[in-house]
């Protein structure tokens, strides 16, 4: 990663601290993806192994169409050593409210 990355990570996406208040030189970036389940996908899956009688069977015969699809694109969250280790979570939604 370099300087220009960097600086772009500089800030915890939790905790709104930089980095390296934790006197540790480490953190984690953190890419977060929402996907929606295409119901229309999963039902004809669904009929095609209730109609075979076998979901193995199915999965190798049908279409092997996409069952979910990206409802957002990606987002990277900086997350700093003390907001990983930390046993109260922060919800993931809440930390993408936070990052626009």
């Amino acid at each position: 990663m370099r300087e220009a990355e960097l600086l772009k990570h500089a800030t915890c996406s939790l905790c709104s601290k930089k980095i390296g208040h934790t006197g540790m030189p480490l953190f984690w970036r953190v890419t977060v993806e929402r996907f929606g389940i295409d119901l229309r996908a999963v039902r004809r899956q669904d009929g095609l192994a209730q109609m075979l009688g076998n979901t193995v069977l199915a999965a190798v015969m049908g279409p092997a169409e996409d069952m979910a699809q990206p409802v957002m694109d990606p987002v990277a969250l900086t997350v700093c050593e003390a907001c990983a280790m930390s046993p109260v979570s922060l919800p993931i939604a809440i930390a993408l409210e936070r990052t626009t």
